[in-house]
Formats: C-alpha cells, structure tokens, sequence
C-alpha cells in the first residue's frame, strides 16, 4: 500500500514526554501522501514504534534521545515496509503485527501478534483493539488512555492544504478532501456488518481526545463523532436502530 520516497523529517511532539510523530511522503496508486510514523515513550524510556519509518541516522539520533526502541509495530497489512529495516538498526527490539504483512514482505519477520499475553502485559499504557469486519487491512488500533489517544494507520484518512497536488485533486473526487474518512481503498473493500459495527461503537465509546492516523493530521475536533460518520456505512440496517445516535454539534 505505502512506497517510501525520502527520509523523514524530525520527530515532533504530539503530547509532551509521550507521543511523538514523524512524517515523509509516500506515493500509492498514483498520488503521494503523508505517512506517519507514531512514537510513543512507555515506562523505563521504553519506546513503541508503530508504522516505523526509514530508520536514517536522524531519526535514530531522535529516537535514541528519548530512550531505547524496544517495539516495533506493523499495524497492519500495509503498513510494514520499513519494519525489517528498522529491526536490523534495533536487534534488541521485537517486531509484533500481524502474520498476514508477512506475505506481502519477504523480509519480514513478525515475532509475535499484537494480542499476544506477553506483548500486551509489557505495553499496558496501550490497549490493542483489533478492527473487526475489515479483513482487508486486518488491522490493529491502540489506545493511549493517558493522553485520550487513539493510534491508527488506515482507520480514517484526510487530505488537507498540507498535501501533495495529486492527493488533494483525488481526495476532492473521492469526497476525502477536509472531510474525515476511510481511506478509498478501504471503503471500497469493506462491507457492513455486525462485527465492524461492534468494533467502531467500541472506538466511539473510548474516551478520546485525538485520533492519530497514518495519512493526516491529528484529527481533535469531535473524533469520536467523526470516527462514527466515517464508518457509518459499516453498520447494517438490522443494527442501526440499537446504534447510539450521532451527537449533532
């Protein structure tokens, strides 16, 4: 899904002393976009890489500043492409993710799921919610209840004046430009049902402050209302009546 263009820039603070992103462009199905890379400091200056970026002298130095890499996180199917690299720079640290990215990288390696017991009891600051109903990414989602932050790759997207050309012109067709979303993709390969319905009212019931994803920025205005627009399209008709209604602001 992602092809790395350059190096990244340098990491910058989401919130203080614990989260911390970094973005470079990246081209997919003709139009280049912002991906990010979320870096979250856990007890003992323990660090947590989700969506790990080309791991350049720079962004070591930053990383190494804040303290030792010890997870590096492959989200989901896609989101995997600088992972073996990374591990290679941090060979203390433990690739967890799941077993389906491992097919669409051969230098891939993933040493544990993200549900594993022994992975979830080492990140506690994190709770690990997989999306349900979306095979398609088979995706993982974390939430950082310190900071009432929710830590995605291809939940949402949406394409701002900060963006490349080529995505803001596809993003205004594909009716994703300032407007929270899925990502095309993902919308045009997931179909309504009961277990995504679950897994987005279990999201919208989090106590959230931002959402972090990997093609955006930060989204803060009302995230839990605009998490549940998004998917709104999830949620069979039979389910609709027993949904929490939408808030309207």
């Amino acid at each position: 899904m992602l092809a790395a263009m350059v190096s990244p820039a340098p990491l910058e603070a989401v919130v203080p002393d614990s989260i911390w992103v970094t973005e470079r462009p990246v081209w997919y199905s003709g139009v280049r976009q912002r991906a990010r890379t979320t870096v979250v400091r856990l007890q003992g200056d323990v660090l947590w890489v989700h969506s790990p970026t080309t791991p350049t002298d720079e962004v070591c130095a930053a990383l190494d500043a804040l303290g030792e890499v010890r997870w590096i996180v492959v989200p989901n199917r896609f989101h995997h492409l600088q992972a073996p690299a990374t591990a290679t720079r941090y060979p203390k640290a433990l690739v967890v993710g799941p077993k389906s990215a491992e097919s669409r990288n051969p230098g891939l390696s993933v040493v544990m799921g993200l549900d594993h017991s022994e992975y979830v009891a080492a990140t506690p600051e994190l709770t690990p919610l997989h999306l349900g109903g979306v095979p398609f990414l088979d995706e993982t989602v974390f939430f950082h209840a310190a900071s009432g932050s929710l830590i995605a790759a291809d939940l949402l997207a949406c394409a701002s004046a900060r963006d490349h050309w080529t995505w803001r012109y596809a993003a205004r067709i594909w009716g994703r430009y300032e407007q929270v979303r899925t990502p095309p993709d993902v919308r045009w390969s997931t179909r309504a049902s009961s277990a995504a319905a679950e897994s987005i009212a279990q999201l919208r019931a989090l106590p959230l402050q931002r959402i972090l994803i990997a093609h955006g920025d930060p989204i803060v205005e009302r995230p839990a209302q605009q998490l549940a627009e998004a998917w709104d399209f999830a949620i069979p008709t039979a389910l609709r009546a027993a949904a929490a209604p939408l808030e309207r602001t």
